[in-house]
């Protein structure tokens, strides 16, 4: 039997639009960023998108990801995927994680939104939206091919690149010194609020 159209109460025609909603929710802390990315790419893989657009949209969840960050509790990662376009929404909230698709209880939490990723005739992502921090911010890819391979190469790269030392780099980022100690010495790898603070001082986010 084929489907009846929809009318609203004046008689105009109300278009039906089918929606995939995918959520799922993590521990809001550095080493759930490949879980993340993982999460963002299976989402992502029937989409509208250009492979291109699915990076793009990677990359704005996780600026998204560091504006939500907190000290603690939990980051929900959300998408809502059209015929034509993808929206995501990145909340955090207070709450741990009860389970690995677990969300938090309605009205907890604060949280971003990531603009759009249009999917026009060719399918392509959309850009950045105003919430978006640091917009200048490059991302380096840890362990892909001339880049570190850790956080702690990376961190001792960028303090030779800048010329701190870490007394200097922990009064920048507003942590102690024996944090960036070892963070450089690989005992321990920043929160996701810190992530943030090292991507408005050192210009770059990275990623493992």
């Amino acid at each position: 039997m084929a489907a009846q159209p929809v009318y609203g109460s004046g008689g105009e025609p109300i278009e039906v639009m089918p929606v995939v909603v995918l959520f799922q929710v993590f521990p809001a802390r550095p080493s759930s960023i490949p879980d993340i990315r993982d999460f963002v790419r299976r989402c992502l893989a029937e989409s509208p998108l250009t492979e291109e657009g699915t990076r793009e949209v990677g990359d704005t969840v996780f600026r998204a990801l560091l504006d939500a960050a907190g000290p603690s509790g939990s980051i929900q990662v959300a998408f809502r995927i059209f015929p034509e376009h993808v929206e995501v929404d990145v909340l955090h909230s207070e709450l741990q994680p009860p389970g690995r698709s677990a969300a938090p209880a309605p009205g907890t939490g604060t949280g971003e939104h990531a603009p759009p990723a249009a999917g026009g005739p060719d399918g392509q992502g959309g850009g950045q939206g105003g919430q978006i921090s640091a917009p200048g911010a490059s991302f380096v890819r840890l362990g892909e091919d001339g880049q570190p391979a850790n956080f702690a190469d990376w961190m001792s790269v960028a303090l030779r690149r800048e010329g701190l030392t870490q007394e200097a780099a922990a009064r920048l980022l507003g942590v102690s010194v024996k944090t960036v100690s070892r963070w450089v010495g690989g005992a321990t790898e920043p929160r996701l609020r810190d992530l943030r603070r090292i991507q408005e001082v050192f210009g770059e986010i990275p990623l493992q």
